[in-house]
C-alpha cells in the first residue's frame, strides 16, 4: 500500500505540515499551493521525505507549475491549486476542475484553494480538496491510500502537538 499525504494553503505556517508528516510517515507529500515556501521548509526539516507541490494564487515568486500531474503507484493524480480551475465559483461542481483533470486522464483531481475540505467520487474522478494546513482554528489534511487499483481518501485534522513524537 502506497500512502500520501496532502496539503494545501498553509500561508507560511509549516508546523501542521511538519507534525502530520511526522506522525504519518507517508511514502510521498502533495502540497497544492499558497505557502510554496513552507514546502522548502519540510525539505530541510526531512530532507529524505518524498515532495512534489504546485503553486497557487499567493506564490507569486514561485517557479513550481501551476498545474502537475504524477504517476503514484499506477494511478495519475493531477494537482492544482484550484484557482485557474474556478473551483470558488464553480463550488460544488467543479465542473471545470474535473474536464481538466479527465483531459490529463487522471484517477483523482486534487485542489485547494477554497480552505474547505471536499471529498467526492465522481464518474472517473475522485476530487479531493484537504482544506488548509495552516494557522487556523482546525486545520486538516487528506491522506491517500493506493493498494493495487483501489484508491480511497480521507479527511482528517492535523494532529495536536502532543499526539506526536519528537522529531
Amino acid at each position: 500500500m502506497t500512502k500520501i499525504c496532502v496539503f494545501s494553503d498553509t500561508h507560511g505556517y509549516a508546523e501542521h505540515m511538519l507534525r502530520t508528516i511526522r506522525r504519518e510517515k507517508p511514502d510521498y507529500v502533495l502540497f497544492l499551493g499558497d505557502g510554496a515556501s513552507d514546502v522548502e521548509t519540510v525539505r530541510r526539516a526531512l530532507p529524505l521525505q518524498a515532495v512534489q507541490y504546485v503553486r497557487g494564487n499567493c506564490d507569486l515568486f514561485d517557479r513550481a507549475p501551476a498545474v502537475r500531474t504524477v504517476k503514484i503507484a499506477g494511478k495519475t493524480i493531477f494537482c492544482t491549486h484550484g484557482h485557474l480551475q474556478r473551483v470558488k465559483l464553480e463550488a460544488p461542481g467543479f465542473r471545470t476542475l474535473w474536464y481538466a483533470a479527465r483531459e490529463a486522464g487522471a484517477d483523482v483531481a486534487l485542489f485547494g484553494h477554497t480552505h474547505t475540505p471536499f471529498l467526492e467520487q465522481t464518474p472517473e474522478v475522485l476530487l479531493v480538496n484537504p482544506g488548509t494546513a495552516g494557522r487556523v482554528s482546525r486545520p486538516g489534511y487528506a491522506r491517500l491510500c493506493i493498494d493495487g487499483d483501489a484508491v480511497t481518501a480521507e479527511l482528517l485534522p492535523v494532529p495536536a502537538a502532543d499526539d506526536c513524537a519528537a522529531p
